[in-house]
């Protein structure tokens, strides 16, 4: 079984970390393979990437990468839990279906913010759009 673990440093994606933990027997099985992914969102303006090394803002990217990762990372080796981690930039949404669709994910678990239906219609939901758009189950941790 192969599991797509997104996960953005909020207390929300630690909650997914959480749940995978407390239920190792589930997740740690042999032949299971758990990716944990992190999407920067690529949000540099061109008018301002123009000015900057490529080199700098990989850099960049993959320092916030570090620190959103950092909490759930830690938790998931301290509980033994074997992984792999993946980094990406990107619209997130799209990079998390895209990241499971390329490693052929069985499952994705992620977070959720949990906002009401209103705020979603407003602000939208990464977890409501990879649930509306996954090909595989999407569990949702709260």
């Amino acid at each position: 079984m192969k599991i797509l673990l997104p996960i953005d440093g909020s207390k929300h994606s630690i909650k997914a970390c959480d749940y995978i933990i407390k239920h190792l027997n589930m997740f740690n099985a042999d032949g299971v393979k758990l990716v944990v992914l992190n999407v920067q969102t690529d949000n540099i303006p061109p008018e301002v990437m123009q000015y900057i090394p490529p080199k700098s803002i990989a850099k960049w990217y993959d320092s916030q990468a570090e620190l959103s990762l950092k909490a759930g990372v830690a938790k998931l080796k301290k509980a033994g839990v074997t992984f792999e981690v993946v980094k990406k930039t990107g619209h997130i949404s799209d990079t998390v279906l895209e990241q499971a669709k390329k490693m052929k994910a069985d499952l994705i678990v992620m977070g959720s913010h949990g906002r009401g239906a209103l705020m979603n219609l407003f602000m939208g939901s990464i977890a409501t759009q990879v649930l509306a758009q996954a090909k595989q189950p999407v569990l949702i941790i709260r």
